[in-house]
């Protein structure tokens, strides 16, 4: 027996990979992660199992099916509480506003046939690190009158994290209706106990993406988190962008944006409670008639892997790059790009774009740095500028084009928030956002270095396989 079982072991793994094998092939990744995938499966079956189980088996055409049936209720009643939004429509290239650049004018036509509307009458405000946000944030809730609605990746229970929540107790006490969604992972460590003064308040919190240890289809369902970060109050004011919650201070950006584009993230806010509580939110009280605030042409970008193929953040960073005329700065924490994505920087810098690139000099995640680092000697080759923010824990997530179109949100320029997390970025067109966060990205290549080829020609044995292997493993992600 003693002979036996290790043969019986290893033959139970190789059948259960062998199983798999064909559901790796359905989901249709790219050849490079389904090949991954397969290696990692036939090579190491148990660890392997269990990874697939855990993040590679993608749960999403049950989940998808839900999210359709949340569109398919809300949506049509949506519709019907903001035909008022119409007349504040019209950003694409169809009535593109005079003066707005080519660029602009092209990405926003694109968008609109991916995305919701972009609409104009808006104020924008650009917000930089957790002070001003949560400052801004704070002044607003304090000023609400009938609803505060938040949705969070991560919700800490931490000294940031209870001050916002007892804001929250006390505009629930007032009388104003109080919403939390948070993401069941990224949110675990505030549990019901943490939540409970505010629930006592009346206020409702709910936990988006529920992970089952052992679901009715052996799935852990870690992937597909909602990363989202977003804020609607009253449905006049919202805030989104790469901001969570939490007493870790970071470099990060956000935007405050007052007037019919609130509408759109009250939109998106509202089909994600749905999702998870099946309280329908789809009236007039939540979605009050638009009144311009301001003149900034403003779109939001709602992606996530509900959408299948047609991702919308993916889709126009990519043509971001190859309609960019002048330049593309872009800053993220998080840099594992697809070969598509990798293509589109390098032929972008070719054709003498000045393209810019803001990462950290350390992320969180070593994983993350050895596989970024992997990209770095083709893209420099190319032209591509990449610079390591020293200055502190770098987790902004923007880009700007050719100095007339921006976008802040809380996507990363890597397969998770393209592929698999849902995600939500404000887009702003025209020149007065898009100046703000060049400048903001000068200021910041202060606390930076350049990424230089040299570097890499003396790297040890040690790192050049840690990079090589980071990369090899990114696709399985």
């Amino acid at each position: 027996m003693s002979v036996l079982l290790p043969v019986v072991v290893t033959a139970v793994g190789y059948l259960i990979a062998f199983f798999l094998i064909p559901l790796v092939l359905v989901q249709r990744r790219e050849s490079g992660a389904t090949l991954a995938w397969v290696l990692t499966l036939l090579f190491l079956p148990y660890l392997g199992v269990f990874l697939f189980l855990a993040i590679g088996a993608q749960s999403i055409r049950r989940r998808r099916k839900r999210r359709q049936r949340a569109r398919a209720i809300v949506a049509p009643r949506v519709a019907g509480s903001t035909e008022a939004l119409q007349k504040f429509e019209g950003a694409t290239a169809r009535t593109a506003p005079a003066g707005l650049p080519e660029t602009a004018t092209q990405l926003a036509q694109l968008a609109d046939e991916l995305a919701l509307p972009a609409c104009g009458g808006n104020e924008v405000g650009l917000l930089i690190d957790a002070d001003q946000t949560y400052a801004a944030l704070e002044a607003a809730i304090e000023r609400a009158r009938s609803h505060v609605h938040l949705e969070y990746y991560i919700w800490r229970p931490d000294e940031v994290g209870r001050r916002l929540r007892d804001r929250l107790v006390v505009a629930a006490q007032s009388g104003v209706e109080v919403r939390v969604l948070v993401d069941d992972v990224g949110s675990r460590s505030a549990g019901g106990r943490f939540w409970k003064p505010l629930t006592l308040a009346g206020g409702h919190v709910a936990r988006s993406l529920r992970v089952n240890l052992i679901s009715r289809w052996l799935l852990l369902n870690l992937n597909n988190r909602n990363h989202r970060k977003i804020v609607v109050i009253d449905g006049v004011v919202a805030f989104a962008g790469g901001m969570n919650v939490s007493a870790v201070q970071e470099r990060d950006t956000h935007l405050r944006v007052e007037g019919p584009a609130a509408e759109r993230l009250q939109e998106v806010f509202v089909e994600d409670w749905f999702h998870a509580t099946r309280e329908d939110l789809a009236s007039p009280r939540y979605f009050p008639e638009p009144a311009s605030r301001g003149e900034a042409l403003v779109q939001i970008l709602a992606s996530g892997p509900d959408e299948g193929d047609s991702n919308a953040i993916e889709t126009i960073y990519f043509a971001a790059l190859t309609l960019a005329k002048e330049r593309v700065w872009l800053s993220t924490p998080y840099f594992v790009p697809n070969v598509s994505f990798t293509m589109a920087l390098r032929t972008a810098a070719l054709r003498g774009v000045d393209v810019r690139l803001l990462i950290p000099k350390t992320p969180d995640q070593p994983f993350v740095y050895h596989a970024s680092r992997s990209f770095f000697p083709e893209l420099v080759r190319a032209g591509v500028s990449i610079y390591e923010f020293d200055g502190g824990q770098l987790h902004a997530k923007t880009a700007t084009v050719d100095g007339c179109w921006a976008t802040v949100g809380s996507a990363n320029l890597d397969t998770r928030s393209f592929k698999l997390n849902f995600e939500a970025n404000i887009v702003v067109y025209g020149p007065a956002l898009a100046g703000q966060l060049e400048r903001a990205f000068e200021r910041d290549l202060g606390s930076a270095r350049p990424v230089s080829l040299a570097e890499f020609a003396g790297l040890g044995r040690l790192e050049r396989t840690l990079q090589g292997a980071a990369r090899v493993v990114a696709p399985l992600l």
